[in-house]
């Protein structure tokens, strides 16, 4: 069994989906820090001018030693109405704009108050009609089941065994913050995803990978989309 874990974030990029895909179980560890100037609140889309914008969700205050679950979501309706004027351009441009507006119109408008919940509602949302058939948990409602980790590159070893997995799948980069002979030792392999990042039309000759998964919807539809995020390829790390 193969799993991986990730905090949640706001419409990530292709590759938190390429994540996804990849193992059998993903776990949102949805109990860090909160840090109100990550990718838990904010994305990247395209501007007019085919530049790059951030879109925003906006936050209630939360204390300096916050974590993610306690961050509760501005309850105005204006930031929401902000981020879909930001979308606006892609009427002109985008073939599947139509379906995607409403698809993200419909996350937008939820009922959730919680910006963790938010995350991981849209998030499960989208991995569903890219098909994605990854079981999914929540580390908030399975911690009694997990050993609580000694150091923070622990606990994908700590999920593999509270599972029965024998392989943990990271997200790109960190691979020297990882202590490969914990995993080793364990018996679990140890890899880190690496996506293509695959070329689309942007209607545009510069391409700007790396977007919110808006974008490659936009773009694309769920149906090309759900092939791009199967361009990666895993780096398996063993004991030196």
């Amino acid at each position: 069994m193969k799993i991986a874990s990730h905090q949640p974030y706001f419409f990530p990029y292709i590759g938190y989906f390429s994540l996804i895909s990849a193992v059998d179980t993903f776990i949102f560890f949805d109990i860090s820090q909160f840090n109100r100037k990550s990718w838990m609140t904010r994305n990247r889309i395209l501007k007019p001018d085919y530049n790059w914008q951030y879109f925003n969700a906006a936050t209630q205050y939360l204390h300096v030693n916050g974590i993610l679950t306690e961050c509760q979501l501005n309850e105005e309706l204006a930031w929401k109405e902000k981020i879909l004027a930001q979308l606006e351009h892609y009427k002109k441009k985008a073939k599947f704009y139509s379906e995607t507006i409403t698809f993200i119109s419909e996350l937008l408008y939820g009922s959730e108050t919680f910006l963790a919940d938010f995350n991981v509602k849209s998030t499960i949302a989208i991995a569903k009609k890219l098909n994605i058939e990854t079981k999914i948990y929540r580390y908030s409602e399975i911690i009694s089941q997990v050993d609580k980790a000694e150091r923070g590159n622990l606990w994908g070893l700590n999920f593999c065994k509270a599972f029965g997995a024998d392989t943990y799948i990271n997200a790109p980069g960190g691979v020297e913050l990882y202590s490969v002979d914990d995993y080793n030792d364990a018996g679990i392999k140890l890899g880190f995803i690496q996506n293509k990042l695959t070329r689309y039309s942007q209607n545009n000759e510069n391409f700007i990978p790396g977007l919110s998964i808006i974008d490659v919807l936009m773009f694309n539809g769920f149906e090309n989309t759900s092939n791009l995020i199967k361009d990666y390829w895993i780096d398996w790390v063993f004991n030196k």
